[in-house]
């Protein structure tokens, strides 16, 4: 990480971009991937600019959603949107979060990247760890 205003995670999956991208395309593989430890519940899944995603844990009825906003959709070369937590953690609640994913097929695999520009510097090693983590699941997912 660079600064704390701005979060870069690459990851190398031994797949082709068709693939990876679906994992971010597709409500099923999605769903098993995008938050650390649970299965999220997909209600909402539209991937084109200005679609929507509204995805909450299942396990947890009281808890909030992450829903957001597609800003941009290069289908296998990238997709920006804008995210909103509405978690029970009061101080991240509503917060809003733009991301930029960028696909770059290398042979056999393909090579993303995410950038996180936050609003305010809310963006620390437990963060970095944390998407880590998911690109971790999404790689068995596509597997």
């Amino acid at each position: 990480m660079e600064n704390n205003n701005e979060l870069v995670v690459t990851k190398v999956f031994d797949a082709p971009c068709e693939l990876v991208w679906s994992a971010w395309t597709v409500p099923e593989k999605i769903a098993r991937w995008f938050a650390p430890g649970v299965v999220m519940d997909v209600r909402e899944l539209d991937v084109q600019p200005g679609g929507h995603f509204r995805f909450a844990d299942p396990n947890d009825k009281d808890a909030g959603e992450y829903t957001g906003t597609y800003v941009t959709v290069k289908p296998l070369e990238e997709l920006t949107f804008n995210v909103v937590d509405f978690s029970q953690d009061r101080e991240h609640s509503g917060v809003i979060a733009g991301y930029k994913v960028v696909f770059e097929s290398v042979g056999e695999q393909t090579k993303m990247t995410l950038t996180s520009i936050p609003p305010e510097d809310s963006y620390d090693k437990t963060t970095f760890d944390a998407w880590t983590g998911c690109f971790d699941r999404l790689a068995n997912v596509i597997q």
